[in-house]
């Protein structure tokens, strides 16, 4: 259910899906923006659930439908962050228009390869930046 959430008025429903259970919720949500443009009621944001973000949806809505979505984006699911060892995602700092990341100790990347394509439907291009041996 999609509804408005003005702070001086009455919130109205403005769109509603329903699918199965086995479904992702991700799937949905094109669907959504589509046609809330469709209808001329097309928020600036679009304020979801866990399970209505990805870095691909939240880009696509931004480039194809000019709503930003805010939500709470997956973790890490790795094993390094589930045991509080080594650095996560989130430590370092990417810079897209320089293709370079820094690393949380300040180092910069020596290469940018990518983007390559995955599997999934809601995963983004894969990018890998390396760094050499003695950063």
């Amino acid at each position: 259910m999609t509804e408005t959430c003005p702070g001086d008025g009455p919130n109205v429903i403005t769109d509603v899906v329903t699918m199965p259970a086995t479904s992702a919720d991700t799937e949905v949500l094109p669907g959504i923006h589509a046609r809330l443009e469709r209808r001329g009621l097309r928020p600036e944001q679009h304020l979801v659930d866990g399970g209505y973000t990805s870095l691909v949806l939240l880009e696509q809505a931004e480039r194809e439908h000019q709503i930003t979505v805010v939500g709470p984006l997956p973790g890490n699911p790795t094993h390094q962050n589930r045991q509080g060892e080594g650095f996560a995602r989130a430590d370092f700092r990417i810079d897209f228009d320089r293709q370079e990341v820094t690393c949380p100790q300040g180092q910069i990347s020596k290469g940018w390869h990518g983007p390559y394509p995955t599997s999934s439907l809601t995963a983004v291009p894969l990018i890998v930046a390396r760094f050499n041996k003695s950063q």
